[in-house]
């Protein structure tokens, strides 16, 4: 029996057929379990430095076959996309989450004072905010900043002021620009630290009360398995992040107390 010239292009198309078939089932099963599949997920600019590149970088490797498309969106933009659909999950900030929006916190960031290295507080170890009353701050626009410029008026009313407001940017490098050129100085979160530009530093607040919460926010209604996998996944990282510094904490009272 000899295998004619038909047959054997029979057997080879039939062949990738039934491995296209094999691997669109895999696939299907993956998406299933929620193990493959595409999560939109936005982030604010104060998100960015915290520890979501570390969460999306573990998840991608823990799912090979899931892809992760990253927009850049203030907390108020992504309310709105919330609300059409466009994300599926997003790192805001806390203050910026409401119903029906579910959130999980996945840092609590402390404000530091960004100043020009040329301006005399720069060479400051510390400052208390309440310091700061007299002086010219720049920060971000209203339309993209709200949220966040709440935070920074709160923490300034507890401490007897409201910030004088000189100038704003719509990003944080022109932000930053504004900084380094003494036009004015800044609150922001602790994380940006790593990613100031050489002409800027950053001072730590001694005031107990300048902090702010960062979370990963979803609509209740969301029931595709990929998505719920995310924030588990993120749920888990966080309580792993907990033990790790009760860990830390321990070990520091043990050396204290030997």
């Amino acid at each position: 029996v000899a295998l004619t010239e038909a047959g054997a292009v029979l057997a080879r198309e039939a062949s990738e057929a039934f491995q296209r078939l094999q691997r669109a089932v895999r696939s299907a099963e993956q998406a299933a379990a929620g193990e493959a599949g595409e999560i939109m997920l936005a982030y604010s600019a104060q998100a960015a430095h915290g520890p979501m590149a570390e969460i999306v970088v573990q998840f991608r490797s823990a799912f090979p076959n899931a892809r992760v498309s990253l927009y850049l969106m203030s907390s108020q933009e992504q309310l709105e996309a919330f609300e059409t659909g466009t994300i599926d999950v997003g790192f805001l900030l806390s203050a910026a989450c409401k119903r029906p929006l579910r959130h999980l916190v996945v840092a609590r960031e402390r404000f530091v004072v960004l100043v020009s290295k040329h301006d005399p507080l720069a060479a400051r170890p510390s400052i208390a905010l309440a310091e700061l009353a007299q002086t010219p701050f720049v920060m971000g626009t209203p339309k993209r900043w709200l949220t966040f410029r709440s935070l920074i008026h709160s923490a300034c009313l507890q401490s007897g002021f409201l910030p004088t407001v000189v100038e704003e940017a719509d990003d944080v490098p022109v932000l930053l620009q504004l900084v380094s050129l003494r036009r004015g100085v800044t609150l922001y979160g602790a994380a940006i630290r790593s990613a100031l530009p050489p002409d800027v530093t950053a001072i730590p607040l001694r005031d107990e009360h300048a902090t702010f919460d960062i979370s990963l926010a979803w609509n209740a209604m969301q029931d595709a398995p990929l998505v719920r996998r995310f924030i588990a996944f993120t749920r888990r990282f966080c309580e792993a992040g907990i033990e790790g510094r009760a860990a830390d904490n321990t070990a520091d009272r043990s050396d204290i107390s030997s």
